[in-house]
């Protein structure tokens, strides 16, 4: 009975993409010959997609040789097809091989947007997707980046039943083709068929319209994501990196404590109670395997696998997670811990106003002065954030100190985003034009390279969304000659190009099918030049950028139309 339901909704399915693609479906011309070519792709959230092509001079013989082979391959190896992508070649290049190689070789690793057919009639042939999901390219023992035999051939003894090996060197003489392609995707779950970029970065992301609903998707999933990572024992699963599957082994408790207080921040906006749950258990291991006391009052966060230290980032993020679940829940369970540790950065701090950025434990030596510099910024944001709860007059006053030395040594020029955020913070109690200013240069001269960047970054979003609340504060308290020089319009539409570039970075089920497991990794944010790695630091910088722009830009409004992606 099963069975007999996937192999009706695979025709079902086809019948709706067909129907969707018919009036935009050209043919295209290869060797003299003019023809259709279109992929199928078919997966669910426990097998790494199946990929079907087909050639044909008729456009009806190509879709009905996909179902044929769509049903076959789903009865031969009893799939549940919960998802289905169509692609259809919009346009193909001949190129001789050794420039297909060159051509590898000069883009950025996992930046390869193009489908690689190795012979006319597509017979060995892959999608973009199907590269970068089985990590087809990638770097050779000569240090370049070019197509890895090995991978190639594994991933052949699941996509072709003739077992065809591949050879680079069978190639040498030849040419070959890369393709461009148009699609669309199909859940079962759903009624709405998605169409898909098609640019040379944003390349098979869903197209929306709403904003808002589409940023408030993103919170809830990623928040659930988070959430899943947080075992019974409070520690995280620290991430993957995707094509295989692959658990990263390290863990970072400063990583830890970071994406607990993002955690927090998305249950703000979706209210679901075992986020909470996970967020209580991640902060007592917080407690029972890194806090270590110095003296009664003061302590201090442990690396413990990292040889001992103690990084002043560390007992920032601690209390930032800490302030964080107490502010929103109304309880005051962590309070004498968090402002143990807000004594533990006191103690970092030197006679010049800077901090020591690495001690060792145990014996609480400095090891390094100087490491990260967004330690500071993590540092005086955190103690501002407990200064909120407690009212303590010390925070406050080391933080001015700190601030005062901030705008000395002009660490506007490292455009750290924790800096904006406690300057944002700083301007509630202490409204100085100097503050603000801060802030807005953190920002300003960045806004050229956040607009144009090619990566994702996502603590671009999280800085541009601290200088817009920024500059809200200020109207409200008429400064307003402090944006003199300050393009307001053009730091709007950065903000609003950001929050819809770095949905390429999301792990929607129409990217996530290609992947060894896509379960492990489905609604999770990943960094593609990090080999699609999805680590809970990386899940939390885009989480949190988004949740301060659903509240601060986009929440209360009906809709903000997505700024078409040109790229």
């Amino acid at each position: 009975m099963i069975a007999q339901t996937n192999l009706s909704y695979i025709t079902t399915a086809l019948t709706d993409l067909k129907e969707k693609i018919a009036p935009m479906i050209q043919p295209i011309q290869i060797e003299a010959e003019t023809k259709f070519i279109c992929f199928l792709s078919i997966g669910n959230p426990f097998i790494r997609a199946r990929v079907l092509c087909e050639i044909n001079q008729s456009f009806d013989k190509v879709f009905q040789n996909l179902e044929k082979k769509a049903i076959q391959l789903v009865r031969k190896n009893h799939l549940d097809p919960e998802w289905m992508k169509i692609d259809y070649v919009t346009n193909v290049e001949q190129l001789p091989f050794q420039q297909l190689e060159q051509k590898i070789a000069n883009t950025r690793r996992n930046y390869f947007r193009y489908g690689i057919a190795f012979d006319e009639q597509f017979q060995l042939a892959f999608l973009e997707q199907e590269i970068n999901g089985n990590a087809l390219i990638r770097q050779l023992p000569n240090k370049k980046i070019g197509l890895h035999d090995k991978n190639v051939n594994h991933y052949l003894k699941v996509k072709q039943s003739n077992k065809l090996l591949f050879m680079k060197e069978h190639y040498r003489n030849k040419n070959v083709y890369i393709f461009e392609t148009k699609s669309y995707f199909k859940e079962r779950t759903e009624e709405y068929i998605h169409e898909l970029y098609n640019g040379s970065l944003s390349n098979g992301l869903r197209k929306t319209t709403n904003m808002k609903d589409e940023v408030a998707h993103l919170i809830e999933k990623s928040t659930q994501f988070l959430t899943r990572q947080v075992g019974e024992n409070g520690k995280f699963q620290y991430g993957y990196f995707s094509a295989f599957g692959k658990s990263i082994a390290n863990y970072n408790i400063l990583r830890h404590a970071s994406s607990l207080y993002a955690m927090m921040e998305g249950y703000e906006i979706i209210r679901d109670e075992k986020v909470v749950q996970a967020v209580e258990r991640g902060l007592n291991y917080l407690i029972d395997s890194a806090i270590v006391y110095k003296k009664e009052d003061t302590a201090f966060v442990v690396e413990h696998a990292n040889n001992g230290e103690i990084k002043l980032g560390s007992n920032a993020t601690a209390i930032l997670a800490m302030t964080k679940y107490m502010t929103v829940t109304g309880n005051d369970n962590y309070l004498e811990i968090a402002q143990a540790l807000a004594r533990g950065i006191i103690e970092m701090k030197l006679p010049d106003s800077s901090f020591i950025h690495v001690l060792q434990y145990p014996g609480f030596e400095i090891k390094e002065m100087n490491r990260i510099i967004y330690y500071e910024g993590e540092a005086i944001f955190a103690l501002l954030r407990l200064y909120a709860l407690d009212k303590e007059s010390q925070w406050l006053e080391e933080v001015k100190d700190s601030f005062d030395y901030f705008i000395k040594k002009d660490y506007w020029k490292y455009h750290d985003h924790w800096l904006s955020y406690a300057a944002n913070e700083l301007v509630t109690y202490a409204p100085d034009d100097a503050y603000f200013e801060f802030g807005l240069k953190n920002c300003h001269n960045r806004l050229q390279f956040i607009y144009h960047r090619e990566t994702t970054f996502p603590t671009f979003l999280e800085l541009t969304m601290a200088a817009y609340k920024m500059i809200h504060r200020m109207k409200e308290l008429g400064k307003e000659y402090l944006l003199n020089n300050f393009d307001e319009d053009f730091l709007v539409e950065t903000i609003d190009r950001r929050a819809e570039f770095q949905r390429v970075g999301f792990f929607y089920p129409e990217q996530a099918m290609y992947m060894k497991q896509p379960s492990l990794i489905l609604d999770g944010f990943f960094i593609r030049h990090h080999s699609f790695r999805v680590r809970i630091d990386d899940v939390e910088h885009y989480l949190s950028g988004y949740c301060q722009y659903y509240h601060e830009r986009i929440g209360k409004q009906t809709n903000i139309e997505a700024p078409i992606l040109d790229v």
